[in-house]
């Protein structure tokens, strides 16, 4: 008996109804197929033995199957690595275990195979639906190497320097740190080299900064060649490298491999059309046994590459205890100093400045700052000066210092301790860099009430040379004011014969290291020097003053040499306010050899011109 006497009359409804319920569910399903289609997810459905049943068009994009090819097969044949059969079988038995209903399972971030052979980074979200023959594995997967791309570039970039690619002071710090606690449990300490390109300023004013990017970018690739893989090197900022050794004898590879930078830097470098030579200053600093930290270790390293640079650049220091005494005593001068003008713990000393062939004349005088510390008494300023000019306290030290110079000055003057004379007051290297240099000064004056042709700034001259071009024009700015300016220490630095005559300077003074051999045996070259400087200021229409006379036979002889001024312990040290004044005022009755007067050729200073005795 077939359906369709089974059925009997009733046979055409239902089958209609059969065909009904297809349809809708045909609809239904295409409904359900294009909603998939538009997830921005892959979704990958499977029965109970891992088939495919489903596969929308985002999974046809992540993983290069069409649907025509995915459906029907084994889910493991499309997307499942090789190498991973095992743990995907043992996850898919896991979630067919759970059962429906059951919340969905997670994997996050594991790799899966595409049509082409290419692995993408995926997540999953998988679930069971249904049951018996209907039972299914529903499955939305993210595709997300893109993201994981673009983090490990943000990563890459956060670690490592956009110009060379080198490991930036993030990573380099976080490897040694790594590298000290693995010292802590076994032999071998890690050693760090710090280094510097010496006067590398100079490379980016003359050939411009595009070349110094270069310069950079061809000095750490000959670093990574020369080094090795055994050396991380990076770049700390600017011109500044880093380099981390895990090799021992610690110390004596840090300096073998401070030597080989050295004669690898005697090949010039070609930026463009120029070839390049440089050289470099190489701190370097040991790990000391049970110890990890990798930033006081960085400190030394940098401690020790300054040390390198202060004898003139060109080699490398290693940090002893020395170096950490020394450092140590910076950080706390630095720290005391910081409140020393709240305290009114400076003071302001002053030493005579005399007419050489009139010596028992004062014909100025020179400001100079003493620091007298509560615990330490009078600091001497060889330890101070430095550590102000680096933390940059020197500019608010120095704007004081002037004030209350020309306020003294000011004092003296109308109360007739002084009838004549200049006072000359130092400028630093930062305060020339300050941009409120020139308002500062105009306010002193104008507060004060010193005649602006009674006022000397003196500038070293290496201060003068670091930053010339700027020198220039702030000099210029000051000049314009109506003072007078003088190079210090003249003959110690580099200065350029061609720079110097741009200088709009009014007074040289002779630095004492030429003057102290002076009027002994064997001083030719000492006073050929000093000769010099006086018919190079004579060739400029300056006036020259000797610093550092301390002898009856120096006096003599910057006088044979035709030298205007003089100052130093053979008239006076730098004396406190009350015993200058004490000073002056019996000074002149001193008594000092004869120095008869000499013509000399060159137009009067308009500070330190002094009429003739008759």
């Amino acid at each position: 008996m077939d359906r369709q006497d089974v059925l009997g009359e009733h046979s055409l409804p239902v089958a209609k109804e059969e065909a009904t319920s297809l349809s809708n569910a045909a609809v239904i399903m295409e409904r359900y197929r294009r909603i998939l289609d538009l997830c921005r997810d892959a979704y990958i459905e499977t029965d109970a033995f891992g088939i495919v049943t489903e596969w929308n068009r985002e999974a046809e994009s992540t993983f290069g199957w069409p649907r025509s090819e995915a459906i029907g097969q084994p889910l493991t044949s499309l997307v499942v690595i090789p190498r991973f059969l095992d743990q995907y079988r043992q996850h898919f038995g896991s979630v067919l275990a759970l059962g429906p209903g059951a919340p969905p399972v997670e994997l996050v971030e594991v790799p899966a195979l595409r049509k082409d052979g290419r692995t993408v980074l995926v997540t999953t979200t998988n679930w069971v639906v249904g049951a018996g023959d209907n039972l299914r594995v529903s499955i939305f997967v993210r595709d997300v190497s893109a993201d994981r791309a673009a983090e490990d570039a943000l990563s890459h970039a956060f670690l490592h320097d956009g110009l060379t690619g080198l490991a930036n002071r993030a990573s380099f710090t976080y490897k040694l740190a790594h590298a000290s606690l693995e010292a802590l449990d076994k032999p071998g300490r890690p050693s760090v080299l710090m280094l510097d390109v010496d006067r590398f300023k100079s490379i980016n004013d003359g050939l411009g900064h595009e070349a110094g990017d270069k310069l950079i970018v061809e000095l750490a690739r000959r670093l990574v060649e020369l080094v090795g893989d055994d050396v991380l090197v990076a770049r700390l900022g600017g011109d500044e490298f880093l380099m981390l050794c895990r090799e021992e004898p610690a110390e004596s590879i840090a300096i073998a491999l401070a030597r080989k930078i050295a004669v690898s830097l005697e090949e010039p470098f070609v930026i463009g059309n120029s070839e390049v030579f440089v050289t470099a200053s190489i701190g370097i600093a040991i790990g000391k046994e049970g110890s990890a930290d990798p930033n006081m270790l960085l400190s030394h390293a940098d401690a020790a590459m300054n040390e390198a640079k202060q004898r003139g650049g060109s080699g490398y220091a290693v940090f002893g205890d020395r170096m950490r005494i020394s450092a140590l005593e910076r950080i706390t001068t630095e720290s005391s100093l910081h409140r020393a003008l709240d305290r009114d713990e400076l003071l302001v000393f002053y030493q005579p400045v005399v007419e050489i062939s009139y010596p028992g004349r004062v014909a100025g005088l020179e400001a100079l700052v003493r620091w007298n510390h509560p615990q330490w008494g009078i600091v001497a300023p060889d330890r101070f000066i430095p550590v102000a000019e680096e933390s940059g306290l020197i500019v608010p030290i120095g704007a004081w210092v002037l004030e209350r110079a020309c306020e003294q000055f000011t004092k003296w003057r109308d109360a007739c301790v002084l009838s004549s004379g200049t006072l000359d007051v130092n400028l630093s290297v930062r305060q020339i860099e300050s941009p409120e240099i020139i308002s500062t000064v105009e306010k002193v004056i104008s507060k004060s009430g010193i005649s602006p042709e009674q006022l000397t700034l003196e500038i070293t001259e290496s201060a003068l040379m670091s930053t010339p071009e700027l020198a220039i024009e702030v000099l210029g700015c000051l000049k314009d004011l109506g003072i007078n300016l003088a190079v210090d220490d003249f003959g110690t630095g580099y200065s350029s014969l061609a720079y110097l005559k741009r200088f709009p300077l009014d007074v040289l003074k002779v630095d004492k290291s030429f003057v102290a051999m002076l009027g002994s045996a064997g001083n030719r070259q000492e006073a050929a020097i000093v000769g010099a400087v006086v018919d190079l200021g004579r060739a400029l229409g300056l006036k020259v003053v000797a610093e550092g006379v301390e002898t009856d036979a120096q006096l003599h002889e910057l006088q044979r040499l035709g030298c205007d001024y003089a100052q130093g312990y053979l008239f006076s040290p730098a004396l406190d306010q009350d015993t200058f004044a004490e000073f002056v005022s019996t000074y002149s009755k001193r008594s000092f050899p004869d120095l008869r007067p000499r013509r000399r050729v060159g137009r009067a200073h308009p500070i330190l011109a002094r009429p003739r005795r008759s």
